[in-house]
């Protein structure tokens, strides 16, 4: 299932894909944890937990209220091992249209954020990405 692009990235600015502005407060950080995730050993995900976020943010659409994954690299691993992380959920998740779209994390470095963005926009090219400062090379959302 494909879905269709609701926001896009411009001049490090939220707009809505025709151009106009986005509602103030209608868009929200959803704090997701790499460690709530992928518990134990790499590669195994909860998908319990998945799949309850994936009720809760359906529950949410058509109020007019989105979120944005806010990701946290809250264990020991290389970035490559959270992007598959990060990009597990957003396939367990990816008929939820209240999604905006996914965080990178502070700190992260221009080519891990390119990667990250490149990994997740392949399937998912409906999702803006969001930041706490300019990314080198990167269109994101500061937010």
């Amino acid at each position: 299932m494909k879905l269709e692009k609701i926001f896009d990235c411009q001049d490090g600015k939220l707009i809505k894909v025709d151009g106009s502005a986005v509602e103030e407060g209608s868009v929200s950080p959803f704090a997701l944890s790499w460690k709530s995730v992928e518990e134990g050993e790499e590669g195994v995900y909860n998908e319990e937990l998945l799949a309850s976020i994936r009720l809760s943010l359906k529950e949410m659409e058509g109020s007019g209220k989105y979120v944005f994954i806010k990701g946290e690299k809250d264990r020991d691993g290389e970035f490559s091992q959270y992007t598959a992380a990060m990009k597990h959920a957003a396939r367990r998740l990816k008929d939820c249209t209240s999604i905006a779209g996914f965080w990178i994390p502070e700190g992260t470095k221009s080519e891990d954020a390119s990667f990250f963005i490149e990994e997740l926009s392949a399937k998912h090219a409906q999702y803006v990405f969001f930041s706490a400062s300019k990314i080198e090379g990167a269109n994101t959302v500061i937010a």
